[in-house]
């Protein structure tokens, strides 16, 4: 197996036992609830995040990942026999932290570094993380691996249907006056990641299912098409009922043991807030 170490961030929500498989580093970004910081997922997850939330009555923030802690990583991977390291983090378009991976890299001589701008957050980042698993155990090098996740980022399906406008405008991702009408007419904003911005597509309106099923006509069809790898993800922050729902009609044309379901990190849930729900994939 190639001796290079896989390292994410906390963005990538994947599930425990996926991490287990993988065994990266895992960088955490932060959250900032009124005075207070946390580390993504080591002090915080999405359900911590919503109490205090509730608690303070402040919206929460997010930021990078240093530099520094970039550097401090690096190094302790060479000074353990590593060759090389490689990178997978949210997209650089809606976070820093890759440029901080970068300028980190630069700090470190004589240890490779390959940094991949996923273009992609959630677990659209975590897909190639996995990918990035799947050549190192074929025993690819590095370079290879980094050359063909940079091919990837572009074909990742990031979707999501966001319930919680509340949480959605203060991440500046609505304006106000949409937040009013979407009240009015409980409106479930379908949200893709297209060309390195998070794009409203749609807001069904009414029954969340007109939403739902918006989502998996989408997924159905490029889906079916095909795809670079056959993982398909359903990713949520306080889904509930509607896990079962995109489960039973994901499996109708996907291979039950090829559907994931994990759980979004307080980062992620930060900006979408309780109640959001997403299908991910990458595409041929």
């Amino acid at each position: 197996m190639s001796k290079f170490k896989i390292i994410v961030d906390s963005t990538v929500d994947l599930s425990p036992e996926l991490y287990k498989l993988i065994d990266p580093i895992i960088m955490p970004l932060n959250v900032h609830i009124g005075e207070e910081t946390y580390r993504d997922y080591y002090e915080i997850n999405a359900e911590k995040l919503y109490q205090k939330v509730a608690e303070t009555k402040a919206a929460p923030k997010t930021s990078a990942v240093s530099p520094g802690l970039f550097k401090e990583t690096f190094e302790k991977i060479k000074a353990e026999g590593y060759t090389g390291a490689l990178f997978v983090g949210i997209g650089r378009s809606l976070s820093a932290t890759v440029q901080s991976a970068l300028l980190g890299a630069e700090e470190v001589e004589g240890f490779k570094v390959r940094v991949i701008d996923s273009h992609s957050l959630s677990t659209g980042s975590g897909l190639l993380a996995l990918r990035a698993y799947d050549l190192r155990a074929e025993g690819k090098t590095l370079d290879e691996v980094a050359d063909y996740l940079d091919t990837l980022g572009l074909k990742t399906r990031a979707q999501f249907i966001v319930d919680n406008l509340e949480m959605l405008a203060a991440g500046g991702r609505v304006t106000g006056i949409k937040l009013f009408f979407g009240r009015i007419l409980r409106a479930h904003p379908f949200l893709q990641v297209n060309n390195d911005k998070l794009e409203v597509i749609a807001t069904p309106k009414g029954k969340t299912e007109r939403a739902l099923d918006l989502m998996l006509e989408v997924a159905r069809e490029e889906i079916t098409a095909g795809l670079e790898s056959p993982r398909v993800f359903i990713t949520h922050t306080q889904g509930g009922e509607r896990i079962d729902y995109l489960y039973n009609q994901l499996k109708e044309f996907v291979d039950p043991k090829n559907i994931y379901i994990t759980e979004a990190g307080a980062v992620i849930s930060s900006h979408c807030g309780a109640g959001t729900i997403g299908i991910l994939y990458i595409r041929k």
